[in-house]
């Protein structure tokens, strides 16, 4: 019997474990369900940028097919504006960035997404997607900051068509 217990109390720890979402996939669906919307409160707490559905068209589903490694850098002025969305966004609270020292990770992840487009066609899109967050530290003791979504591009055709690319016969 108490065999047969740890048995299930495992299996129940790897199913938590297999099925925890990532912090990048928390954060991907929030941004593509506001973005869906259009919900600039949303989107302003957790990107600097927008994936307009009137413009750009709306995800419908997607999976990150790979994480690139983490880069770090000191805070810089040009991204003071992501270091504190990013703050703000863990602690609830507007940040305060005075006599702190702050560092900057930034992960890219390339996104395979079901992209309906603004004229209702359904169409398999890759995007590379820029996340970034901030820690902070103050005498000692520090803060991370959660994902924001800071880039978004499409990512460039990988197929290139036999026509394009084939010396012409004659």
């Amino acid at each position: 019997m108490r065999a047969h217990r740890s048995g299930i109390v495992a299996l129940g720890t790897l199913c938590v474990i297999a099925c925890t979402v990532s912090p990048e996939e928390q954060v991907l669906t929030r941004f593509f369900e506001a973005s869906r919307t259009l919900d600039r409160t949303v989107l302003s707490r957790i990107a600097t940028v927008t994936f307009n559905p009137r413009v750009d068209g709306s995800v419908q589903t997607f999976s990150i097919v790979e994480r690139h490694p983490d880069e770090k850098g000191a805070l810089v002025d040009s991204r003071r504006e992501q270091a504190i969305r990013s703050l703000s966004a863990s602690t609830g609270e507007a940040a305060d960035l005075t006599g702190a020292s702050v560092e900057m990770i930034t992960r890219q992840v390339t996104v395979a997404v079901d992209l309906r487009t603004p004229d209702g066609a359904n169409t398999p899109t890759t995007l590379l997607v820029t996340l970034e967050k901030a820690l902070r530290t103050t005498d000692g003791s520090a803060v991370e900051g959660q994902w924001i979504v800071t880039r978004l591009q499409r990512a460039p055709d990988a197929r290139t068509s036999h026509a394009a690319s084939s010396v012409p016969r004659s």
